[in-house]
């Protein structure tokens, strides 16, 4: 995927790992981000971004939660390095939101948005496709 495909957040049915719970979540990821493309486009107040960014963390939570949840359920051998991403992911989420927060212009927002939607994104389409081959055909 390049730099432009990820911008369009576009979800594909070969991103699904098989299990219905976290392919949904993920499917979600994808729509809340093309949502936060369109609100910082339209400039909606900065007030109402942040409030999506604070849902979406506890979003975020609760997915790597479910997801970990899986991994531990099917015997995912990167499990431990897997949950040390979450947590990367999660922090840079946070501060991304602390710096949407304290920005003085639209396009600081859309920048810090942009990289952090980019990164999860990428987790999904990367990272998170190493479960799929240990997910059994019956969560499918």
């Amino acid at each position: 995927m390049s730099g432009n495909a990820l911008w369009q957040y576009r979800w594909s049915e070969e991103f699904a790992l098989g299990d219905p719970l976290v392919d949904a979540q993920h499917r979600a990821f994808f729509e809340e981000a093309a949502a936060l493309r369109a609100a910082l486009a339209s400039e909606e107040p900065k007030d109402e971004i942040v409030a999506y960014c604070s849902a979406f963390i506890t979003n975020l939570r609760t997915h790597f939660a479910d997801e970990e949840r899986l991994m531990a359920r099917i015997g995912f051998p990167a499990l431990p390095i897997h949950q040390q991403e979450h947590e990367r992911l999660l922090a840079r989420t946070e501060s991304v939101v602390a710096e949407i927060h304290a920005a003085d212009c639209l396009l600081d927002c859309l920048l810090g948005a942009h990289a952090l939607m980019e990164a999860l994104v990428e987790h999904v389409t990367q990272q998170d496709m190493r479960i799929k081959t240990f997910v059994p055909r019956q969560c499918a």
